[in-house]
């Protein structure tokens, strides 16, 4: 079987004409699997898939920690026939199991593949998605979806305030009551998967109208010099609760979405820095640390903050 390009377009061009129904999923393992075509587990093995073949250590996920075991790795003639391989007993049915093509979208599919067994990573089918809304953009046409509701729906009054989250453009935005601008700071309401699926734990931050509620300040019990904790590694100095409006959370079976700093992807103590990279979410909000205390607090202090968000929409 001829070989083919050992890059993003060239697995998934070869996916999409062997069967594959989410060839960009396909893609998104390559680069995971072998980091962008660099390694391979086995002769021509972009995808780590086991079999009788070359001995090579690698580490799975166990009882919830990682551990090095040896393991055997299929050998290709070709990158093509490793790509075909994947496709027909992974994507399509074979034997007694339900190919990840029935799936209902990509995000979907990645899950399945964790699910009936592929990798043993937790968080695979996010590493899956995170690549695929980098590389694979759902749309080149963007239009925007936002709240039905606004803060003069609900008592809205002087010394309040209103954050205008767009993920679009990655902005939050403050008003004032009287309608002022008072500053605008970049944010992510990103979440894990699809863009438009809000139903989907871990994905985006579902659009409506909140407003702020409880406040967890770590920053004011630990200062410039907090220790590591899971808590403080995953959300920062501070986490706003937002209290839903427009039953935008149970209405999607969400729970739990505020607004936050850290970063766990950051480790520590980048996602303690003031000024942390932002990344995703599993669905929250998510401001740098010094933004939380240094713009947010003080609206929260002075009186109610509304917050709406807007996303993409197809």
């Amino acid at each position: 079987m001829a070989d083919i390009a050992n890059s993003w377009e060239g697995i998934s061009s070869h996916a999409r004409r062997v069967g594959a129904r989410f060839p960009e999923l396909v893609a998104a393992q390559w680069c995971l699997e072998s980091g962008f075509g660099r390694h391979v587990s086995g002769k021509n093995n972009v995808f780590g898939l086991k079999g009788q073949g070359s001995g090579v250590s690698t580490k799975e996920f166990y009882d919830g920690k990682w551990v090095t075991i040896n393991a055997g790795f299929i050998n290709f003639p070709s990158i093509a026939a490793c790509v075909e391989y994947l496709v027909t007993r992974w994507y399509k049915d074979y034997r007694q199991f339900k190919g990840v093509n029935n799936a209902p979208n990509r995000y979907a599919a990645a899950r399945m593949l964790k699910e009936q067994g592929y990798a043993t990573d937790p968080d695979y089918p996010a590493k899956l998605s995170r690549l695929m809304k980098q590389y694979a953009p759902e749309s080149t046409k963007i239009t925007m979806i936002g709240p039905k509701k606004r803060p003069q729906d609900f008592g809205f009054k002087k010394g309040d305030s209103h954050l205008i989250v767009n993920d679009i453009i990655e902005t939050m935005k403050a008003f004032s009551f009287e309608g002022k601008l008072l500053w605008e700071i970049p944010c992510l309401a990103r979440g894990q998967y699809s863009d438009y699926e809000w139903k989907i734990q871990r994905s985006d931050t579902p659009v409506g109208l909140y407003k702020l509620g409880k406040l967890y300040n770590d920053y004011a019990l630990y200062g410039d010099k907090g220790m590591y904790d899971r808590t403080l590694l995953a959300y920062g100095w501070a986490f706003y609760d937002l209290i839903e409006l427009e039953n935008q959370e149970a209405g999607n079976g969400r729970a739990g979405i505020g607004i936050h700093g850290g970063a766990s992807a950051l480790g520590w103590p980048g996602a303690w820095a003031p000024n942390q990279k932002l990344v995703p979410t599993w669905g929250c909000i998510r401001c740098r640390n010094f933004d939380l205390i240094h713009k947010i607090l003080p609206l929260y202090k002075q009186g109610t903050v509304f917050c709406s968000v807007s996303q993409e929409s197809q």
